[in-house]
């Protein structure tokens, strides 16, 4: 009897282990089903978890972690991938694809000994294994040993001479070589022998694309769409095809049979939204955009796209509207967060943006646009060199981010920094020889630098590439007028009016150079016939009666200039320059007595009236009664805390007489908030920057306000100084000689006569 009970326990225990066993091998076979079935579908995240759930099961099952390796890829998770395909190779050192996968992970991780080494494994064994062909002629290239590619190219062809990525990757190396003839016919001979690859003629349709052969592209495309017209993404090619070469109305025709055919998939709806943003058709954008959203509604990459479209279109609400709704969902989504960033910038609040932006350049520090934009938000804050900084590391981890080298470049143009402003503009003609910008920057730097010949080039190539673009008619007559050229600089002038009539700086230029030749009454009669045009635009008109003051005021009629200065006043209480042009008329006529018992008379009867404030602390100003005029500027500012040309006049009376710099910065921030683009206002900020020892911030105010004020003395005075602290005595020479050439009576004319003499 124990001898049978014995018998009986030992049969159970095995029958259990013998069931629990093939319990364990059903169900790993049924999760693995389960997730292949996920992952043909698409839905690789419950694949994933399928094939983690089959691996529980069993923890060497080789077909598991091969699908599970293909599911990372999908999934974007390089890394995880690599340890999948690692547990293959380590599970069955026989598996030839698990090999060559992290052959080719060590390939692209630029670990070229160990991508070979698994590369020759696999061919010791399969000497014709075409992947391993592919990825060991990969290696070769990489090691710039082309002929050596080629060979294997060739052998591939030869194995099987249906294979188009073999004759792709053979004319790609062909054309590197500028052997374009042989690169063209390797493709044609390829659509030969094989005319339904719809990769070859894309391979040609790219070829051709390239060397500017648009029939031919045009026609190679349409052949791919023959072959396969439910191909959505062929539509998208052709339509970037017609976008690019400004075929917009053909581009948008593609666009739409795309979503026509692939009516579930949102990548049509998303493309096509972008076109009609780039075209400036906003609500066929945003139509488009919320189809895609109808198919996905919980897809965030859709809703950041809507408040990307928000914030550049200003509509502040919505953008902030779905920014915190994403965010709300997913605290950690990086697109957003970069987004979030990009509209603090685009609000001014540069010192939130920098702060987001650095929490994310430490999670992502390779992503470029992170730096590119705290580039803009440091120069936003006047801080040119951390903004330099950031957009150097922008351009060094994306050679290709032309927005960055030309943002750069502007910088350095501004700072009269010529030797890396014309550097990084020739760098961007390189990749995009037509870049418009880059060829401006060139030109403004060749004019800087007396290099007339070359900076006329540049300016007439821009009107050669965008005859339409009013600006190359404008920078060419503005170089003429600095030549004396006069009638050339009238006749490009008017050629940029006739394009745009409403650029007021083109206008502005027009009569000056009127009044540099003394045509002033063909000059007042101009203003005149403009202000009859002008209605509803009292930034406009005060500019114009602005001109009439000063053309008055050359032929010394001042009472016709004072009449002409307090309409401009009228028109645009905010405007600095008639405030300055009537202290003047009223000290050159001996009249500032009368003038402020004028305006002390009209504050009594209505002190509440900013404008008096402002013409009050001007002629105290110019008497050098600064205590008195100081009042009377924080007294505007009292009546109204935004009103710029009292805060950029008490900054700058501040700074003069080195009292609270630090309110000076924020007052004539301020001030350069309201009127990013008064001279004065540009001046009086590159003074405060001065102060602080900001030089290069100094100078690119002081440039910029040059480009408006050229005969300005005291402008000139502060960019030499700037110079000659910073240790440029070169250039500050040139800028002190500049402004004593133009006066030799300013304020600082005797200091600026001891610096001189120092140099």
């Amino acid at each position: 009897m124990g001898y049978l009970k014995t018998f009986l326990i030992l049969y159970v225990f095995v029958f259990t282990l013998l069931c629990g066993c093939s319990s364990n091998e059903e169900k790993k076979v049924s999760y693995f089903e389960k997730g292949t079935a996920y992952f043909e579908k698409g839905e690789y995240k419950s694949a994933e978890l399928e094939f983690k759930n089959a691996i529980h099961m069993d923890p060497e099952y080789v077909e598991a972690y091969m699908k599970l390796g293909q599911t990372y890829l999908n999934l974007g998770n390089p890394q995880e991938a690599f340890r999948a395909y690692s547990m293959v190779a380590t599970l069955d050192p026989e598996n030839s694809n698990a090999q060559l996968k992290l052959s080719t992970f060590y390939l692209l991780g630029k670990k070229l000994k160990e991508s070979r080494e698994k590369v020759n494994a696999v061919l010791s064994k399969e000497p014709n294994n075409i992947e391993a062909m592919f990825l060991l002629a990969g290696i070769l290239e990489v090691e710039k040993k082309q002929n050596e590619a080629v060979s294997v190219f060739e052998k591939i062809i030869r194995l099987n001479n249906q294979e188009p990525r073999a004759y792709i990757a053979l004319s790609r190396i062909l054309e590197r070589q500028e052997k374009f003839l042989e690169a063209e016919k390797i493709l044609q001979k390829a659509v030969q022998i094989n005319p339904k690859a719809v990769s070859l003629h894309l391979a040609l349709f790219s070829f051709y694309d390239s060397h500017k052969k648009y029939d031919r592209a045009e026609a190679e495309i349409k052949k791919a769409i023959d072959i396969t017209p439910k191909n959505s993404n062929l539509f998208i090619d052709l339509g970037n095809f017609y976008f690019r070469h400004k075929h917009m109305h053909k581009a948008e025709e593609a666009y739409l049979k795309a979503v026509v055919i692939d009516p579930k998939n949102i990548k049509p709806y998303m493309v096509t939204a972008r076109f009609y943003d780039a075209i400036g058709s906003k609500d066929k954008t945003l139509a488009m955009y919320n189809k895609a959203l109808d198919l996905q509604p919980e897809d965030f990459r859709i809703m950041d796209s809507i408040a990307r479209f928000y914030v550049k279109n200003k509509k502040i609400g919505d953008a902030e509207k779905y920014i915190t709704d994403i965010l709300e969902q997913r605290p950690k989504y990086f697109p957003t967060r970069m987004l979030k960033g990009e509209f603090f910038v685009y609000q001014r609040k540069f010192d939130q943006a920098i702060v987001l932006f650095d929490q994310l350049i430490q999670e992502e520090p390779g992503y470029a646009r992170v730096y590119y934009f705290k580039g803009i938000a440091h120069l936003g804050k006047g801080e040119s060199m951390p903004a330099k900084t950031a957009l150097g590391k922008a351009i060094e981890l994306n050679p290709r981010l032309l927005k960055a080298k030309l943002l750069l470049a502007e910088i350095y143009l501004g700072e009269r920094n010529f030797y890396p402003a014309i550097k990084e503009s020739l760098e961007v003609l390189e990749i995009e020889p037509d870049s418009f910008q880059a060829k401006m920057i060139l030109g403004n730097a060749y004019m800087y630098q007396k290099k007339f010949k070359e900076a006329k080039n540049e300016f007439e190539s821009l009107i050669q590439l965008e005859p339409e673009n009013p600006a190359g008619y404008f920078r060419l007559g503005l170089l003429q007028r600095l030549l004396k050229e006069y009638d050339p600089a009238l006749e490009n002038f008017n050629k940029a009016m006739a394009i745009n009539p409403e650029l007021m700086d083109v206008f502005t230029h027009m009569i000056l150079v009127h009044a540099a030749k003394k045509e002033f009454e063909t000059a007042i009669l101009k203003c005149n016939k403009k202000l009859e045009k002008l209605h509803g635009s009292p930034e406009r008109l005060a500019i114009i009666h602005n001109l009439k003051g000063g053309l008055y005021l050359a032929q010394h009629k001042t009472k016709q200039a004072e009449e002409s200065f307090k309409n401009a006043l009228r028109e645009n209480p905010d405007f600095l320059r008639p405030y300055y042009a009537l202290g003047r008329i009223y000290l050159i006529e001996k009249k500032e007595d009368k003038a402020i018992a004028q305006y002390k008379n009209v504050l009594e009867k209505n002190p509440k009236q900013v404008a008096p404030h402002m013409l009050l602390g001007t002629i105290y100003d110019m008497q050098k009664r600064f205590d008195l005029s100081e009042n009377h500027y924080r007294a505007a500012i009292e009546l109204n805390p935004d009103f710029a040309p009292a805060a950029n006049n008490l900054a700058y009376l501040l700074v003069a007489q080195n009292k609270n710099i630090d309110e000076a910065l924020s007052l004539s921030r301020k001030a350069k908030e309201k009127l990013p683009n008064d001279p004065n206002v540009m001046d009086t900020l590159g003074l405060v920057y001065y102060k602080k020892g900001l030089f290069d911030s100094a100078i690119g105010e002081f440039t910029d306000s040059l480009e408006q004020l050229p005969d300005n003395a005291v402008v000139h005075y502060h960019l030499g100084m700037t110079y000659y602290k910073k240790g440029d005595k070169n250039s500050a020479r040139i800028a002190i000689e500049k402004a004593l050439s133009l006066n030799q009576e300013f304020d600082g004319a005797d200091e600026a006569r001891q610096i001189l003499s120092n140099l």
